[in-house]
């Protein structure tokens, strides 16, 4: 169902891609807690953080569950699940939140059995703020703008289900099965990141075209602009003022997946590049890539960086081929779903063991472009989910960084989990904490990079 399927194979063929790229370095050590240099967290009681202990090799390395976001999060009503979590913030201490394949309907409270539900590619909420300035953590500060099919009947048909938030102009279905609640499937978009300039929200959608094989593959890229006048819930507030489908007619791996707004004046998007060596690889190899925006502004103009067969780097403005994309790599390590962002006078990036690795690596760089090194290990994710029913999962993916979540200079991360099986996601006890987020605090990562 996911671009997860398209990673799929042997793990031999990771291993001799990775080797013979030489990006398999690991700078992770193990180091005893010195509580002088880096004190134990102080957290509030409020806040429902739970320690995982021995999470890091690093002691000094405190992770923690958030389980006041988890609670957020568990819904009965209406949203109950969804993967592809980002958020940006905005004016006025709100936060915007994208999601990607998210079920809309009803779930059990007592069982949290996920029953009927639709099943829209991808929507959005707002997160207002609450009396200290932070995201606000009360159910009512979570507006969601979702196009409901119908809410005042609960035994009619479509109770709390949802439409798609964008449609992608290639969707197959008609006007009319829209309106009764059908949901395109062969055409969608998927969240890229989003950032405010000039008082709006400009947002990357990437553009998946599914077909009759499931293959998901990235086609075009849209640009989406919206108005922030007025308050959240008012029709005027994150209404769509424009809509580009053809901002990047044809994009293989989705520039903007993640964004960073530097101080340089460009906005950089990353992605991760997925390929394979040779053509007899069954497992491709995964690194990030970048790009970036002339200004600031999204619709300024692209540039690329990339490494050419002579081994120079160089910023153009042509959409690169696959063979200088697959040179471009600006880490050290193999990593899927990276985030860039800038403390001091170091940017630092986090990014997945590929494929489907439970750790969680991070890296550093004196530059937004790379190269990012140095890769430690940052956090490992559970093998079992805090879920009634069946604990464990298929895959980890997507874990996502929230900077705009944080508290006291914390690492903010939701993660997504899989069912083994399709089916699992319904009808059975536990089933509506599959396919959603769950969120974890990591406090003195810095500790990592300590010498």
């Amino acid at each position: 169902m996911k671009r997860k399927l398209l990673l799929l194979a042997t793990i031999f063929g990771a291993f001799a891609v990775a080797q013979a790229q030489d990006l398999t370095g690991d700078h992770t050590v193990e180091r005893e807690a010195d509580t002088d240099r880096w004190p134990v967290p102080e957290v509030k009681d409020e806040w429902n953080l739970v320690l995982m202990e021995h999470n890091n090799a690093d002691k000094n390395v405190y992770v923690y569950k958030d389980k006041l976001y988890n609670d957020l999060f568990t819904r009965t009503l209406g949203w109950n699940g969804g993967d592809g979590v980002e958020t940006a913030a905005l004016p006025g201490g709100n936060v915007f939140w994208s999601f990607n394949d998210s079920f809309y309907g009803v779930v059990e409270a007592s069982t949290r059995a996920r029953k009927s539900c639709s099943f829209p590619r991808n929507t959005i909420m707002v997160q207002t703020p609450g009396e200290d300035g932070l995201p606000g953590t009360n159910p009512e500060n979570f507006v969601w703008l979702a196009d409901f099919v119908q809410t005042t009947n609960p035994n009619a048909d479509r109770y709390y289900q949802a439409r798609t938030h964008l449609r992608h102009p290639n969707g197959e279905k008609t006007d009319a099965e829209i309106q009764r609640g059908d949901i395109d499937q062969q055409w969608l978009y998927w969240a890229g990141d989003a950032t405010v300039v000039d008082g709006k929200l400009q947002m990357l959608w990437g553009g998946v075209y599914n077909g009759t094989q499931n293959l998901m593959q990235n086609k075009n890229q849209a640009l989406v602009t919206y108005s922030l006048e007025g308050q959240p819930g008012d029709d005027t507030y994150l209404k769509i003022i424009d809509v580009d489908h053809n901002h990047v007619a044809q994009d293989g791996c989705m520039y903007g997946s993640q964004l960073w707004e530097d101080e340089d004046g460009h906005t950089y998007l990353y992605t991760s590049n997925q390929w394979k060596a040779t053509e007899d690889q069954l497992l491709s190899y995964c690194h990030p890539v970048v790009a970036r925006t002339k200004t600031h502004d999204l619709n300024s103009g692209t540039e690329y960086y990339v490494k050419g067969e002579d081994g120079t780097w160089r910023w153009q403005d042509e959409y690169p081929v696959d063979a200088d994309k697959n040179r471009s790599g600006i880490s050290s390590r193999s990593v899927s779903t990276v985030w860039v962002f800038k403390d001091g006078d170091w940017y630092y990036m986090t990014g997945q063991e590929f494929v489907f690795g439970k750790k969680l690596y991070i890296m550093r760089s004196r530059y937004p472009w790379g190269p990012f090194e140095e890769a430690h290990q940052l956090w490992t994710m559970p093998w079992v989910l805090d879920k009634k029913g069946t604990q464990t999962y298929q895959n980890f993916y997507m874990p996502h960084l929230h900077q705009t979540l944080s508290r006291e200079g914390e690492l903010v991360f939701s993660t997504n989990t899989d069912a083994k099986d399709w089916g699992d996601n319904f009808n059975s006890v536990g089933s509506a904490d599959f396919y959603r987020p769950f969120f974890f605090r990591v406090y003195n990562w810095k500790a990592v990079f300590d010498e």
